[in-house]
């Protein structure tokens, strides 16, 4: 006899949007925490997996990485639809427990132009901003001036009828940004940031995508919106580096920081990344004691036990916490009893002691849950972000719990 149709659906397997969506979802109430009020938090999260399904590289990045870049584009209120922010992908090297070297995919949060530009104006006291590029051509033409000292101090008539040769990237000359400024009950003053070429492309050599050679100088061939949208990177940089001198919101502050300094960070991270993962821990040093004779230094052997005692990579002994607190509090006797213990009955230790991270774990933990002050807790927030490439996952969701757990009680009214 033959079994019944089954007419039961088969089971739908969670695809990697499905991933994300359930991982944006259960951040719910920490971006809810940090997202200004004009901004919901479910219009945030579907520009979110839209960036994702417009640039699929980003499922295949470190999760925390995603979700902590996403937090941050939260913090400073600008959406990553490509327009006034972006999730960028990016990869990074690191040895695994082998010695072998792998890549890993992160991602960066990377504020755009046209976002930077749109809080600059929310600030209330620019009343104006533009920027732009200057190419050869208009340079020759006179189509382009600038001086130090006249009102306003710059002048350009684009040249519209520029070839595409002349428009080409390695015939761009400058960038610019002009803004118009309140004076209180005075005439609005005009503030100008001019960069060279010269200027743009050294920044340009501090992104890790961008730059043309690598740490060691040597060629490397770059790629991303350097290589792709290389006029718009020219006047991202020279909004950036004029955002530093115009009046700005208090949130905006970090964004246009970090963007300022994200190219070399990234740099310092990999760089960092590269020392503490290549990194051998110290071994242990002797410490040498005196001969009562003589009073001359003499090897361990010289010791009452014949046991050296462990100094760590700090110049710090070896001791257990109890004893530690004894000799702080001024008991000497608490020494000797250190350096006889027994060596069957070890004093507990640290179980991530001996990896090349283990101390900066520890410093950025102290930082964060010590942090008594927003600047105290963005002081611990950027050693993470500095660091964070070389911890693995689960020390890097550990880190971050205790972050969150900061900046939730740091913004919690004061009674």
């Amino acid at each position: 006899m033959n079994a019944p149709p089954n007419n039961l659906p088969a089971e739908r397997r969670a695809t990697p949007v499905d991933v994300l969506k359930a991982n944006l979802t259960k951040r719910t109430d920490d971006f809810r925490a940090v997202l200004p009020s004009h901004i919901k938090v479910e219009q945030f999260q579907r520009v979110v997996v839209t960036a994702t399904l417009s640039n699929p590289k980003l499922l295949e990045c470190d999760r925390q990485s995603f979700l902590m870049s996403a937090i941050k584009l939260a913090q400073d209120g600008l959406l990553p639809d490509g327009r006034e922010a972006a999730l960028v992908p990016f990869k990074s090297s690191y040895k695994d427990e082998g010695g072998q070297w792998r890549d890993k995919w992160l991602v960066q949060p990377m504020p755009m132009a046209y976002g930077l530009r749109k809080k600059i104006l929310q600030s209330g006291e620019v009343l104006s901003l533009q920027v732009g590029v200057v190419y050869l051509a208009e340079i020759e033409s006179g189509h382009f001036l600038y001086e130090i000292g006249i009102d306003p101090p710059i002048r350009h008539r684009p040249k519209l009828d520029m070839t595409e040769v002349e428009m080409a990237d390695d015939q761009l000359v400058a960038a610019y940004s002009i803004a118009r400024i309140k004076n209180g009950e005075g005439e609005p003053f005009w503030s100008v940031e001019v960069l060279r070429r010269a200027e743009v492309l050294k920044i340009r050599n501090m992104s890790q995508t961008g730059s043309t050679v690598d740490r060691y100088g040597k060629p490397r061939k770059p790629s991303g919106p350097w290589v792709d949208w290389e006029p718009e990177m020219w006047k991202k940089s020279a909004l950036r580096r004029h955002s530093k001198v115009l009046p700005m919101s208090g949130d905006l502050i970090d964004a246009i920081e970090r963007d300022f300094r994200g190219d070399m960070e990234r740099e310092a991270a990999a760089e960092s990344a590269a020392t503490l993962l290549t990194a051998q821990a110290d071994g242990p040093i002797v410490l040498p004691s005196h001969d009562p004779a003589t009073g001359e230094l003499t090897d361990q052997s010289g010791t009452e036990s014949g046991a050296a005692l462990q100094v760590d990579s700090r110049g710090m002994t070896d001791v257990d916490e109890q004893t530690a607190r004894r000799l702080d509090a001024g008991d000497t006797s608490a020494q000797g009893a250190s350096e006889r213990q027994p060596a069957d009955d070890p004093a507990p230790l640290d179980p991530h002691r001996g990896q090349p991270w283990a101390e900066k774990r520890r410093e950025i933990l102290d930082l964060a849950a010590d942090a008594a002050t927003v600047g105290d807790f963005k002081a611990a927030d950027a050693e993470f972000v500095r660091h964070g490439v070389a911890f693995p996952d689960a020390v890097k969701a550990e880190i971050e719990q205790v972050l969150l757990a900061t900046r939730k009680r740091l913004s919690r009214p004061k009674a």
